[in-house]
């Protein structure tokens, strides 16, 4: 900024002192000619006068010019940096005697300015002179920096200074940025250098006016380096940016103050530049930040942050530093409430046409093989925490939450200190190591007390099972792609649910009485149980669990298989074991009668079917087969009575009954 200020300057006292003394000794034209000659020599570009221009000595020198061109650096898109469709100057030039530039009018009529950056990063206001020796001051200023800007002048005054319907175009070839402000009016107001110094104006960006106020405490002092405050505003129909604080030096630049920032809508702000939310719902509204900031070199923060979102509201503070060869963030945040529904995308009709996008995955693959990008890992050093007293997701609710993250030289850490959930708590923890191509993941996660009923009700509508849960597990993983990660998936797990029920059977009262299970009515079934657990071990991506176990008065179920994650398959035995006897649960089992079930096949469409070996081997006990049939007597006295009784309400049921016993029993259909 500072070298951008001293080159107008140095451009217009040159352009100011050839014009006072040329008009004495050589013709108006030849003044013109002379004044483009030595613009073009300073900068190393064309200045062009193509209409009228006429020029006043004493005792105000004015000077006036209509069709005025600069050019543009070598390859920049536009071929003028700045046109001008007139500019009328007139300066005072007695005080000139005493080191004060006054200057009564200067205004500029339509220019359009060009601002641009190429593709190496270099702005077009970066002159390159056409002398061989004019790297030299430009050396000297590199060198100067951090110190007080000398202007040679004692003191400046502004009269009438404006800019009228103007144009600014900024252009960024390596990002490909593109930004035009249109009808620009600005106003500058300085009595003195030491004065406050003033900017106001307003232009035209995406069909909306936005008005800006600057106010320097004093010109000077921003100047030489020296500490003042400053106001600046920011008004538009979609947004309203206010700061207000002290600037300590411009060299490096050093300011504190507090800043807000109010948007009336992120939706509609969101269209407005060109990037609209395809949402539904009145989410994406308000948006309210406060704070205070700091800039200090290369440093910058935002502390006692308050920030109020739709209605998600909380404090923060946040910090980066450029220093580095990367940056490093810093950062922390507590929300009171946060609703994740409003911001979820809407769910799509399964039988609406397909997209046309491009899969994720190719034709036939259960998980992605492309090669995951890791290069975001090494963008930048950050730590953040983040703490919420509820969180909504659907119609789960999650309590109080902490977590912790960390990424420094593309090792990724992310603590879950604290974690609410259903009258449970847990903690977890992810370590991802993206500092080799081939990427490293090991997480362990851990939840007791959990409570299933209103969980599972909240999560899948499901209400059928009660009880107390415990879950952990500890699982590492490696690879380039989804697909390698699944394939190399180690660890292990647990879990554990007590004291709990499945409504909607009661495989007790099967076991006791028949009748009761396939038509009682007056009552709900309900299984109770003390205890459904068991382990599981991963390797290679594939799940073991060998020890699946529900204890109950009057049935035991026990289950064993695998779940294979790479091709999604699953080939699984339960085994319910019913018993004669209500000794307690988890007590020593009485002889009964076995009827394994294998569940196998894709997760996307499993089978169900009765293990007929499994069935055979435990037909072999009678004592298992007495006793169930005892236990099916009921009340009207066998199970004649019981098959009709079932037959009038359910036919199929009996039909499925006997087909059973057929085969059991190795009779035909």
């Amino acid at each position: 900024m500072k070298k951008f200020i001293y080159g107008l300057v140095v451009i217009l006292v040159v352009i100011i002192a050839v014009a006072v003394a040329l008009p004495f000794i050589v013709p108006i034209e030849r003044v013109k000619k002379e004044l483009i000659t030595v613009a073009n020599d300073a900068t190393g570009r064309q200045l062009a006068i193509d209409g009228d221009f006429s020029l006043s000595i004493f005792p105000v020198l004015g000077l006036k010019a209509s069709d005025v061109s600069f050019s543009n650096a070598e390859g920049a898109q536009n071929p003028d940096m700045v046109s001008i469709e007139s500019l009328v100057l007139q300066l005072n030039l007695l005080p000139l005697l005493s080191g004060n530039v006054q200057v009564d009018e200067f205004v500029l009529t339509k220019p359009v300015i060009n601002l641009e950056m190429d593709k190496n990063g270099k702005g077009n206001w970066i002159f390159d002179s056409a002398k061989s020796d004019s790297a030299k001051p430009s050396e000297k200023n590199e060198k100067n920096d951090g110190e007080a800007m000398d202007l040679g002048i004692s003191d400046l005054n502004l009269g009438d200074v404006r800019i009228i319907g103007g144009t600014v175009r900024f252009i960024d070839q390596k990002s490909g940025t593109n930004i035009t402000l249109d009808d620009v009016n600005l106003d500058v107001i300085l009595t003195g250098l030491d004065d406050p110094f003033e900017v106001r104006g307003s232009a035209v960006w995406n069909a909306e006016k936005t008005e800006l106020e600057l106010k320097v405490g004093s010109l000077r002092a921003m100047l030489e380096n020296q500490q003042t405050t400053t106001n600046a505003d920011i008004k538009s129909k979609n947004v309203t940016l206010t700061y207000g604080g002290t600037v300590q030096t411009l060299t490096p630049l050093v300011l504190s103050g507090t800043t807000t920032l109010d948007i009336p809508s992120v939706r509609n702000l969101a269209a407005w530049v060109g990037q609209p939310l395809e949402v539904e719902g009145d989410s994406f509204g308000p948006l309210n930040v406060s704070g205070e900031v700091k800039v200090n070199d290369t440093k910058y923060s935002f502390t006692n942050a308050t920030i109020a979102f739709d209605k998600i509201n909380g404090v923060g503070d946040f910090s980066v530093d450029l220093g580095g060869k990367v940056p490093d963030l810093v950062g922390k945040l507590a929300l009171e409430s946060l609703d994740i529904n409003p911001y979820l995308p809407a769910e799509k009709d399964e039988s609406a046409t397909t997209s046309t996008a491009a899969p994720a995955k190719k034709p036939g693959e259960k998980w992605d093989s492309t090669p995951i990008d890791l290069s975001g890992f090494k963008q930048a050093n950050a730590k953040f925490d983040f703490s919420v007293q509820e969180i909504l997701v659907k119609k789960v609710k999650i309590g109080r939450s902490a977590l912790a993250m960390t990424l420094k030289d593309a090792i990724f850490n992310l603590t879950l200190s604290e974690f609410s959930l259903y009258d449970g708590s847990g903690t977890g923890s992810v370590r991802i190591d993206a500092q080799n191509p081939t990427l490293k993941i090991a997480k362990s996660f851990s939840i007791k007390g959990i409570q299933l009923n209103p969980l599972l009700t909240d999560a899948a509508d499901f209400k059928r099972l009660e009880g107390t849960g415990l879950f952990q597990i500890d699982a590492t993983t490696t690879g380039k792609s989804q697909a390698d990660m699944v394939a190399a998936l180690n660890g292990s797990g647990q879990f554990l649910f007590e004291d709990g029920s499945i409504s909607g059977v009661n495989l007790a009262a099967m076991a006791r009485n028949i009748t009761t299970a396939f038509t009682s009515t007056g009552e709900t079934q309900k299984t109770d149980f003390a205890e459904l657990s068991g382990t599981f071990q991963i390797k290679n991506g594939v799940l073991t669990n060998n020890d699946l176990s529900m204890l109950n008065p009057f049935i035991r179920l026990t289950g064993a298989g695998t779940v294979q994650l790479p091709p999604q398959t699953l080939n699984y035995r339960i085994e319910p074991k019913l018993v004669a006897t209500s000794t307690g649960q988890g007590g020593s089992e009485a002889a009964g009668i076995a009827v394994p079930i294998i569940v196998s096949g894709p997760w996307d469409n499993l089978k169900f079917a009765p293990d007929l070996a499994g069935v055979l081997k435990n037909a072999a006990n009678p004592e298992g087969i007495k006793q169930l049939i005892e236990g099916a007597k009921g009340s009207d006295g066998g199970l004649k009575d019981i098959l009709k009784g079932v037959k009038d309400k359910d036919p199929d049921a009996v039909k499925s009954l006997l087909d059973a016993a057929g085969g059991l029993f190795g009779k035909k259909k």
